[in-house]
């Protein structure tokens, strides 16, 4: 007994020991006023798509604002044979090239000269083929859904790969609301818009990169994308997922595993310390100027898939938020409370409208939006 008492009092004094050893970490790319060039972008090798580049600054974790765009910046991709492609300045520090397809054995490198004076050039890279998606595959597991990508190049030279992609999914309201209140002439009328079907979107928000230079073969089989718990309302009618995937060359794939790392692994003691992440950006005339960022050349190749409700499990019933409460109103009553109209009973002979809250009848409150995007399934 004596000796377990012991025990935990060493074992008390060690834990506030280690207590007292941590220090604060507060590097000075987050603590600095000074603001870092991002770049974002990449200079896209698909026959008749339009290259994108966006150029912001970087800011302080406290600071609530929208990152400051850069600017009237000059923006050029050059090739390693001196050609030389200026993209235009649209809004929001956002700069474009059409009609532009990078050659294949060729290298490029992004130049930006910003209106501060700011000189930036980036690595010279080659042009990488992405390989096709063979497909996305899911299985349910007992509190949720395991989506996974597949892919691979016979001849491989891809190795190195990253993913992201786009939800979006179709869910409905508790109720279907065919009448309104109008508040400014106090009178029930007809709905003009369907607001019991709605349909929401989401994006991948982690990096998600994978490497096969320790397989004989470049072959990805079943790597995990997402996994949604099965009470989401992602499937209370349908949900479908668009991934988009492409090839990295090693340097790419070491600064977004890097980036992953110190950005994504920040649970516990044991994982990566912040340390600064280097892409293939630099400046010139100024060596200490961080950027951020990483320019690569290539295209980008994707694939949808669609999940019904009727495909998962019977037993999974997603949460739609609280419990709706129905009731019978008449319309003075309405006029006093306003709640959202469900139906009208009888009218008008009894005058009375079964009613509940907004929230209860209009899917727009859960976020999403009552027009069905172009690509969906019926």
């Amino acid at each position: 007994m004596k000796n377990r008492m012991y025990r935990q009092i060493i074992g008390w004094f060690l834990v506030l020991l280690v207590g007292g050893c941590v220090d604060p970490y507060r590097p000075a790319e987050i603590t600095s006023p000074d603001s870092y060039l991002v770049v974002n972008g990449f200079f896209d090798s698909a026959p008749g798509t339009t290259t994108r580049i966006t150029l912001s600054r970087s800011q302080n974790l406290s600071d609530p604002k929208a990152p400051t765009a850069e600017t009237r910046a000059r923006v050029t991709i050059e090739s390693a044979r001196n050609a030389i492609y200026t993209l235009s300045e649209g809004s929001g520090g956002v700069y474009s090239l059409s009609g532009v397809t990078p050659l294949s054995g060729e290298t490029y490198r992004l130049h930006i000269r910003t209106a501060s004076g700011g000189d930036y050039y980036s690595d010279y890279v080659p042009v990488l083929k992405t390989p096709a998606i063979d497909s996305i595959s899911w299985y349910p597991e007992d509190d949720g859904l395991q989506i996974n990508v597949n892919t691979h190049d016979s001849n491989n030279n891809t190795r190195y790969y990253r993913w992201e992609f786009d939800e979006t999914w179709a869910y409905v309201a508790a109720y279907y609301s065919s009448y309104e209140y109008d508040p400014k002439t106090r009178q029930v009328n007809p709905r003009t818009e369907n607001v019991y079907n709605c349909w929401g979107s989401g994006n991948s928000k982690n990096i998600i990169v994978n490497s096969t230079t320790r397989l004989s073969q470049d072959i990805v089989s079943q790597y995990p994308l997402i996994r949604i718990p099965s009470t989401s309302i992602k499937f209370q009618v349908k949900y479908s997922i668009l991934v988009r995937q492409y090839a990295l060359s090693q340097e790419g794939y070491n600064y977004y595993d890097q980036l992953a790392r110190i950005t994504q692994n920040i649970g516990s003691i044991f994982d990566p310390q912040p340390s600064q992440v280097t892409g293939n950006i630099r400046s010139t005339n100024k060596p200490a100027d961080l950027v951020l960022g990483f320019f690569r050349v290539g295209d980008i190749v994707s694939k949808r898939i669609f999940i019904s409700k009727t495909q998962l499990p019977p037993s999974w019933r997603a949460y739609t938020g609280n419990p709706c409460e129905v009731d019978t109103l008449s319309l003075g009553e309405i006029q006093d409370l306003q709640p959202g109209i469900i139906n009208i009973v009888d009218p008008p002979q009894s005058a009375q409208y079964t009613t509940s809250s907004i929230d209860c009848v209009d899917c727009r409150i859960r976020g999403g939006v009552n027009k069905k995007p172009e690509f969906w399934e019926n």
